[in-house]
């Protein structure tokens, strides 16, 4: 009797994970192939984002003279991925712009080609531009409702991503 009761249990408990993914990672919504103006892959961009009806994308830069660029990535009703993209000087360094972001545990991946923590990833791409007195762009990708570590999520969009978006940018030759 205590062996059956061992087998229910142990049955039981192999069905908990499948019933914990089954509802709550719905994603009803499409992707687009383009994010912020800039190409995007929809599968990498999908694995960031929640279970949700609605996805909607919101494009704004600030008014500065040399301005940042925003991107918001809302499902439903809550903002979950931040894009952002800011002019830099030369020679700075993807650790240097997550350490100015005040990401106090970032650690160097791919040789220093990206900084990350559990939720945030930012890189550089080589990108002269004398009007913004700048000869890098630094973009930064952070999930506002993370759930664990999706370092490695981030690190397979951003790759792609910021490739596409250095294109994108009005750069000098």
């Amino acid at each position: 009797m205590i062996r059956h009761k061992a087998v229910g249990m142990l049955g039981a408990l192999a069905l908990l994970p499948l019933v914990g993914c089954s509802g709550g990672d719905d994603k009803a919504y499409s992707v687009p192939d383009k994010l912020c103006g800039v190409p995007a892959k929809p599968d990498l961009t999908k694995e960031l984002l929640p279970g949700g009806d609605k996805l909607r994308v919101v494009k704004s830069q600030t008014g500065n003279e040399v301005p940042d660029q925003y991107c918001t990535v809302h499902v439903d009703a809550d903002i979950e991925l931040v894009v952002e993209g800011t002019w830099q000087p030369a020679g700075i360094t993807a650790k240097q712009v997550a350490d100015k972001a005040h990401a106090f545990n970032s650690r160097s991946v791919s040789q220093g080609r990206f900084a990350m923590e559990d939720d945030k990833a930012f890189t550089v791409v080589d990108c002269k531009n004398t009007t913004y007195k700048a000869e890098r762009f630094s973009i930064e990708a952070r999930l506002v409702h993370a759930d664990g570590d999706m370092s490695k999520e981030l690190q397979r969009f951003l790759g792609p991503f910021s490739e596409a978006y250095r294109k994108s940018l009005p750069c000098e030759s």
